[in-house]
């Protein structure tokens, strides 16, 4: 299983991503993962097999297209 070090590195390179590109959708996922790397990373870091506790999760926003 990869180390803390190699989430961290993904989250970055997410982030440079999200950077380039020019998409909203794009760049919104980019960042998502990018969170969800560094909150991999600090999971490994504090020891614990549990899971991301809630605050440290991305918010995923959807949208209502079909709303009357």
């Amino acid at each position: 299983m990869p180390g803390a070090e190699y989430y961290r590195k993904q989250a970055q390179l997410c982030a440079q991503l999200a950077l380039i590109s020019s998409g909203n959708l794009v760049i919104s996922r980019y960042n998502t993962l990018a969170l969800e790397h560094l909150a991999k990373a600090a999971e490994l870091d504090a020891g614990t097999g549990a899971t991301t506790p809630a605050m440290c999760r991305p918010r995923i926003e959807r949208r209502d297209v079909d709303r009357d």
